[in-house]
């Protein structure tokens, strides 16, 4: 393994690099895999994220369909509010590949209940896979909530978020794969407390949560 390897593989926008040949067979495979994730966290900081999302957007075939244009959009809000991570809700998980495509410069949340998705979304550069596994919700709004909770919640054990932090979050009109069309940008509440994004929540003081932003309780 070279150096020079890992690196240029990473600012040629490689979605994830390995080890090969004597490297992955050595006495030391830990050490090896420490040392290339350390070389590839090395060169991202290189990367000029505004730049190459620019240059990459420029480069997209007009039209795009729903769910691509809504990706670019999610991708272009985390770069101008500086958000520490985009969450989405995924089932076929290609909303968030299409988002990892633009390499916007903070982590991708990609929140499902498909195992077989969370899996795949291992080799895409920038993303963190998040299986849900917990109940659903009878209703589908609250479902969204809790599953959008349960992403804030591991971002803050990642170390990812933090309270007041903006994030960008981005969910579907309705159930099921194909429907993605909707971008929100709120900002992290105090740990212990839920938001809600989706749902209508009651509030403390009596009053049902707005449409222009998310209620906490």
């Amino acid at each position: 393994m070279l150096i020079s390897d890992v690196a240029n593989a990473v600012l040629d926008g490689a979605d994830c690099v390995m080890l090969s040949g004597e490297t992955a067979k050595g006495s030391y495979p830990l050490q090896a895999v420490e040392v290339m994730h350390n070389i590839s966290n090395e060169a991202e900081s290189a990367v000029y994220h505004k730049q190459l999302f620019e240059e990459l957007r420029l480069l997209t075939s007009r039209p795009t369909d729903i769910t691509h244009t809504t990706a670019l959009a999610a991708v272009e809000a985390s770069i101008n509010c500086l958000a520490a991570a985009i969450i989405t809700l995924t089932t076929t998980g290609r909303s968030a590949q299409l988002m990892a495509a633009y390499r916007p410069r903070c982590p991708i949340l990609a929140v499902t209940r498909e195992e077989r998705t969370s899996r795949h979304l291992h080799l895409f550069r920038g993303i963190l896979p998040i299986h849900y596994k917990a109940p659903r919700h009878h209703h589908w709004t609250e479902d969204m909530d809790s599953r959008i909770n349960g992403a804030i919640d591991i971002g803050f054990d990642r170390g990812i978020v933090k309270s007041g932090a903006p994030v960008v979050i981005v969910t579907g009109w309705r159930a099921g794969a194909g429907h993605t069309n909707t971008v929100r940008i709120i900002k992290v509440p105090d740990r212990q407390k839920k938001v809600a994004v989706v749902s209508t929540k009651i509030q403390e003081h009596g009053d049902e949560a707005s449409e222009g932003g998310p209620a906490f309780f």
